[in-house]
């Protein structure tokens, strides 16, 4: 994980809140406010029951959550019509009180995270998630935001999976890392995407869907969100996934004609490109270690089929 620019505390978000927010919203300055977790790129704090304050803690992240802010609206809307929550903007705040990028106040999405449901029960998301991603596979707009890390074709990433083998060997073992890496070479020979570039959440794993007595209820940080090719998005069926749940998920997803063969080799490749990279970075490894190793597990045992 790379390390933070900046360590928001909550008084400086009180005082954040009360220079900024507009009269109407003034009731929300004297919520209760306290940190959630530190990401990779935001730190986040609960402000009240029903809205959490999202600022980025590196300069590299401000884009990420000017993004989100821009587009997750309208790459998202599709969602609600399935009864999926998407962060809703709130307030997008400006640098201020010491602080010296932008914010935001969005709505909280009430669940638990399915990173923390045991994967035998997660059989009722795999359908649900099949159609929150293959209704945002839609056509993106030309003025869609680009990411280099997210939807481009495999032969971009593959350098960053040479230089994390040591890591990776290191970590899992020279046979795995090397079964991991058949997996990706397969994804680069499978036909790239050739058609319009889709909209992608760009990084529904485990940590981002929220769910609600097993039943999937949000798809939550757009801070990757950009036009590309699917195939990063579907990856998400190894890191979240059983076999079989798997098997219903590309069920669902093959029925909306949207995808086809090479898009799934694609997509196991690109679930071992995201345990390389999780592996490589001491922190990350330790906070995905549990999707870490159920995506190993998926890939290496199932040669990266779909099923």
């Amino acid at each position: 994980m790379p390390e933070a620019e900046l360590h928001p505390t909550a008084a400086l978000v009180r005082r954040l809140l009360k220079a900024q927010l507009p009269e109407s919203l003034q009731a929300l300055a004297a919520q209760p406010l306290g940190p959630v977790v530190q990401g990779w790129d935001n730190a986040m704090f609960r402000l009240g029951p029903s809205h959490v304050v999202r600022l980025p803690v590196r300069q590299a992240s401000v884009p990420c959550l000017t993004n989100e802010m821009r587009w997750t609206a309208r790459a998202a809307a599709p969602l609600a019509v399935l009864g999926v929550e998407t962060p809703r903007q709130v307030f997008h705040g400006r640098p201020g009180a010491g602080y010296h990028w932008p914010w935001a106040v969005t709505q909280w999405i009430e669940g638990e995270a399915v990173a923390l449901l045991p994967v035998g029960r997660r059989d009722r998301l795999a359908p649900a998630l099949a159609r929150a991603l293959t209704a945002l596979h839609r056509p993106a707009p030309q003025d869609a935001p680009h990411n280099p890390y997210r939807g481009v074709p495999l032969a971009d990433r593959i350098r960053s999976v040479a230089e994390r083998r040591p890591s990776v060997d290191a970590a899992l073992g020279a046979h795995r890392g090397e079964q991991l890496r058949r997996i990706v070479d397969d994804g680069l020979r499978a036909a790239p995407w050739r058609r319009p570039p889709v909209w992608l959440h760009g990084d529904p794993h485990p940590w981002n869907l929220v769910h609600r007595q097993e039943r999937l209820a949000g798809l939550i940080d757009f801070g990757d969100v950009c036009a590309g090719d699917p195939a990063s998005d579907l990856a998400t069926a190894w890191l979240t996934l059983d076999a079989a749940q798997r098997s219903a998920f590309r069920d669902i997803a093959d029925g909306s004609g949207r995808y086809d063969d090479d898009v799934w080799r694609r997509a196991a490749a690109w679930a071992a490109i995201y345990v390389t990279a999780l592996v490589a970075d001491p922190a990350s490894s330790q906070e995905f270690a549990g999707v870490v190793e159920h995506a190993v597990g998926q890939l290496v045992s199932l040669g990266g089929r779909s099923g």
